[in-house]
């Protein structure tokens, strides 16, 4: 049965990402990123949900909603944008790996979304992202980071890096930790296969500049590590 209903779930995801194209594409013809936004934010829900996942959003009533944020969050496996950009109730884009750009139909669709490209490899090349990501910031688009870099291969979290870190103090940007839990148990990086059930998708307080802006990029890194471990240990 599960390889039935991973079967169909892919089928109808590459189908979601063919409905997506003409609607990012308005977006761009018009010059409004947030035109069509609501409906995508839907539709990015539907996914996992077309695979049998339900998701347990909790804690984004604690976030202001005119306010930009950076969101960290740990990295699992292939939903995670999905869910992150369906139930994160701002206008977000993404700092994605620049390998992601030259994926059939999503390099497509992330590169007209406006999500900005990072390179592991070249630092020139990460620096000028990240001063894209600035510019997002102060434009007032909230990014979603993923400071791990790679998805999970055994479902512990895996060390940060520092480069959201070095944004956040760089921008004077609050940070909102979030942990998806559950995730490993639907789809590892190892399987095809998706398995049915209930993730969980918990938003931590705020963390405020004003209480990081002493510290250095590094300190900043472990204090957010030790803090996603915590919320995923706790709950």
């Amino acid at each position: 049965m599960t390889y039935i209903s991973t079967a169909a779930g892919y089928i109808l995801t590459v189908i979601f990402l063919l409905l997506s194209l003409p609607l990012i594409a308005l977006q761009n013809i018009f010059n409004n990123q947030k035109l069509f936004n609501p409906v995508l934010r839907s539709m990015c829900r539907m996914v996992p949900a077309f695979f049998g996942i339900s998701v347990l959003s909790k804690g984004s009533e604690n976030l202001d909603r005119n306010k930009s944020y950076i969101f960290i969050a740990n990295h699992v496996n292939i939903f995670d944008g999905f869910i992150l950009y369906g139930y994160i109730p701002h206008f977000v884009r993404g700092v994605e790996l620049e390998d992601h750009f030259s994926w059939p139909i999503w390099g497509t669709i992330t590169k007209r979304m406006g999500n900005i490209p990072i390179s592991h490899r070249n630092h020139r090349n990460a620096v000028a992202s990240l001063n894209k990501a600035s510019e997002a910031l102060k434009r007032g688009i909230s990014l979603i980071m993923l400071p791990e870099g790679h998805r999970t291969r055994s479902g512990k979290l895996l060390p940060f890096m520092r480069g959201p870190f070095r944004l956040a103090i760089h921008t004077g940007t609050d940070i909102v930790p979030i942990v998806m839990k559950n995730t490993y148990d639907r789809k590892s990086v190892k399987s095809k296969l998706v398995y049915p059930g209930t993730v969980e998708l918990l938003f931590g307080e705020p963390v405020a500049f004003s209480s990081f802006a002493h510290l250095k990029d590094g300190e900043l890194r472990d204090l957010m590590h030790g803090t996603i471990k915590q919320m995923l240990e706790e709950y």
